[in-house]
């Protein structure tokens, strides 16, 4: 239909086998792709193997051929995979073998795990969401293959969906909206096998050897326990302005000639805090990123330990620099065995980058790592030298003195595919807002997803205004909704709308009424305003409407 040319191999039978010439004309020199039909997968390879179409397929795919197919033409690229070639009716001639056999011997029978081609270091499962004409369930018998083998690592491909796989990196493709793809792996600890779907709406392949980790928690002894933390003060920046000065006043004492090579007497802090992590792929925000970093194109360092440095994540919420030609660099500090030597960090932190951004996830694991190993020092360092810190949603309410979060919330993870595939409804939404301390650039808390309601079926904006109103040390408070940024400059401060809809927003609490009074902010302004300006918003707003 596509108008594709199109040749077929035949070679199950052996008059039908062409020349070896021919044969490795039509598989490694003439094709752009490799389509293999389903059915019985170890009879094609014995057939492949006798006549050397195994080692034709090994050449064309070292050619960047692509390799495809459905079933058995999935299954067969793998290192091994889950098969019913042993199925009575798996062959050549089954209308008639439907039409001999009893229903009971049609069900007489068991799966197997076969080797494969090995372009692919797993065991495939195809049709892993059906039930067999055994009785049994794919899924349910792959997971017992794996309780007997737990060295071989386990993709599950649901009937209309498909495994993309380009060099090491792989995503999982629904072909219905439905379906996906699966991974299986063994816990070392209690022997048990524990799996989770392949998230469809990456627009990007990532490393399979993470894929293949999917369903394993993160490693941090305090994810344990994460509520312990909740008290924890992670303020490091409530002396930013005096340090600054004293900066200042230092460099007013140097040599005039030293005086403009300083980057610490520039306008600081430079924040962009966006209320979603989806504001780093908006251009209006993205725009403010780079205006703040003085370059067409920064330098931008992705930190992305909320989200447990995952790849999708910094592929994400980079998009749109790499598309613009930045140069990005990684730092990935959620595990412990991935953290840089400390010149190393300080070089990648301070020194290197025009841009800090970080992650969305969970904001209390990231303040707890970057305490832990220094990196919430650097950062004010790097905030001080004129950086611009900026992220979305954890990414964004990092910069405060503190947030309104939901890091208790139990699906957020690093494995949160696997945690809602294990809990229920319920479990899932039986979870609290919280507030935290966090870095303290900015003198607020901060709401992301303010216009948002999270999974325990609780708004943001309102929950906030409980917090704010129980909390007497909570002054005053800046909503940032999805698609919207808080932009900072110095002690100026502006929204951004990503989409010409969403806005920011002040809350402060009313001494009259003991009520909380919130006002938006425009989002037109051609110039920042004064951060204490914007404070006295929702009482201007208040007695306009008063004296109305």
């Amino acid at each position: 239909e596509l108008g594709c040319e199109i040749r077929r191999l035949d070679v199950s039978e052996e008059d039908t086998v062409p020349s070896a010439e021919e044969m490795r004309e039509m598989v490694v020199e003439w094709p752009e792709v490799i389509l293999c039909s389903g059915g019985n997968t170890l009879h094609a390879l014995l057939r492949w193997k006798e006549v050397g179409l195994d080692l034709l397929m090994k050449e064309s795919g070292l050619n960047g051929t692509v390799l495809c197919g459905a079933s058995a033409g999935a299954g067969c690229w793998f290192s091994s995979l889950h098969t019913d070639s042993l199925r009575p009716d798996n062959t050549k001639n089954r209308e008639h073998v439907l039409n001999e056999l009893t229903e009971k011997e049609l069900q007489d029978w068991d799966y197997a795990k076969i080797s494969a081609l090995g372009f692919i270091d797993a065991m495939c499962v195809p049709h892993f969401d059906a039930t067999g004409t055994n009785g049994a369930k794919r899924a349910e018998d792959a997971e017992q293959i794996l309780l007997e083998d737990p060295s071989t690592s386990v993709i599950g491909v649901d009937e209309n969906a498909a495994l993309v796989v380009v060099g090491g990196d792989a995503m999982a493709v629904s072909g219905d909206g439905k379906a996906t793809c699966h991974v299986m792996m063994p816990l070392e600890e209690t022997g048990e096998v524990i799996s989770a779907p392949i998230p469809t709406h990456w627009e990007e392949p990532i490393p399979m050897e993470e894929i293949l980790d999917l369903p394993a928690p993160a490693s941090a002894p305090h994810l344990e326990s994460l509520e312990k933390y909740v008290d924890t003060d992670f303020v490091i920046a409530d002396d930013f302005a005096q340090e600054l000065a004293s900066s200042e006043a230092a460099t007013s004492c140097c040599d005039e000639r030293d005086a403009d090579s300083s980057t610490a007497s520039a306008v600081v802090p430079k924040i962009v805090a966006s209320g979603n992590e989806r504001g780093m792929q908006l251009k209006p925000i993205v725009d403010k990123i780079v205006e703040l970093s003085g370059v067409d194109l920064p330098k931008v360092l992705y930190i992305g330990t909320a989200s447990f440095d995952r790849t999708d994540k910094f592929l994400m919420n980079t998009k749109m620099f790499r598309e613009m030609g930045c140069e990005i660099r990684r730092l990935d500090v959620s595990e412990q065995d991935t953290v840089p030597s400390a010149e190393d960090m300080r070089e990648m932190v301070v020194e290197w980058p025009h841009v800090i951004l970080c992650s969305g996830g969970n904001t209390l694991h990231a303040l707890i790592r970057w305490k832990e190993i220094g990196l919430d020092m650097l950062m004010k360092e790097a905030g001080m030298e004129g950086k611009v810190l900026c992220g979305g949603s954890a990414g964004a309410g990092c910069w405060f003195s503190s947030l309104h979060t939901d890091s208790l919330r139990p699906d957020n993870t690093k494995n949160k595919e696997h945690v809602l595939n294990e809990l229920s409804e319920e479990e899932l939404s039986d979870w609290n807002y919280t507030k935290i301390s966090a870095l303290g650039f900015i003198d607020a808390m901060c709401v992301p997803h303010y216009n948002a309601r999270g999974t325990n079926g609780e708004m943001r904006s309102e929950h906030a205004e409980k917090i704010l109103l129980e909390d007497p040390s909570t002054t005053m408070v800046i909503g940032v909704d999805n698609n919207a940024a808080f932009m900072v400059l110095g002690n100026d401060v502006m929204a951004v709308s990503g989409d010409g809809k969403a806005t920011c927003h002040v809350i402060v609490p009313d001494e009259r009424t003991g009520e909380a009074m919130s006002a938006p902010l425009p989002t037109d302004l051609e110039e920042l305003i004064p951060l204490e300006d914007v404070f006295k918003l929702p009482l201007s707003e208040a007695n306009s409407v008063a004296s109305d």
